[in-house]
């Protein structure tokens, strides 16, 4: 009878274990947590402290024109402003604002280390495609997707696909019009395994800004939750 007791709470403690054990994958499978690298340097002027509330004008640098990343990420900012009680105001602005945001691809090692950094040679791209840092390629190409023999990185095995990782920039600048000084600079960086740019890049949005106006000025680490 003692036995069969036992028993029978192994069983139960097994059962509660694996369903706890279930719950618990089940969760994270539906959330992953955005961690954004931010720094930001505010500069308000006297005269021109910072505001609860402002009017501003999105500015775009020349380059960026006709690129449809840059009007996307404008878009973005002006959702994540208006909460903050920055509205956009093209004709009675009183600062203007430029966003900045690109995306690049690197080749990690075996242990998840970049075998080469993702803006080298300042190469990045737009719009979720990417380029790939080139290794030494040996062996013949079939000419279609990978080669028989894959190019050789240093710490990664010879033979198979390497392992591919991203890395998100978003940077925000904020000019005061009045004075044409730069009054709020901040940048948010982000390196993972998530190819979905426009929802690592909106998120990455949110981290920049936090604590706008007054954030702290240093160099901290913003963790968002998003759904896979």
């Amino acid at each position: 009878m003692k036995v069969q007791t036992m028993s029978r709470h192994f069983k139960l403690w097994t059962l509660l274990l694996v369903t706890l054990c279930v719950a618990f994958l089940s969760g994270c499978s539906t959330v992953r947590v955005i961690e954004s690298q931010v720094q930001t340097n505010a500069q308000w002027l006297p005269q021109n402290p910072a505001p609860a509330k402002a009017q501003f004008r999105l500015e775009r640098l020349p380059a960026d024109v006709n690129n449809m990343q840059a009007g996307w990420a404008e878009v973005e900012l002006v959702s994540a402003l208006a909460p903050l009680g920055w509205t956009r105001n093209d004709i009675d602005a009183q600062y203007s604002v430029w966003i900045g945001v690109r995306t690049a691809e690197f080749i990690t090692d075996t242990w998840g280390r970049p075998v080469r950094g993702p803006w080298i040679n300042h190469v990045y791209i737009r719009g979720g495609t990417g380029y790939r840092p080139r290794g030494v390629s040996t062996g013949v190409s079939t000419g279609v997707g990978w080669s028989v023999m894959t190019p050789v990185y240093p710490g990664m095995r010879h033979g198979f696909p390497p392992t591919v990782s991203y890395a998100q920039e978003v940077s925000i600048i904020i000019r005061d019009l009045s004075t044409s000084q730069v009054v709020y600079q901040t940048k948010a960086t982000h390196d993972g395994p998530w190819s979905d740019h426009a929802n690592i890049l909106r998120t990455m949005i949110s981290a920049a800004l936090q604590g706008f106006p007054s954030p702290s000025t240093v160099k901290r680490r913003v963790d968002i939750p998003i759904s896979r």
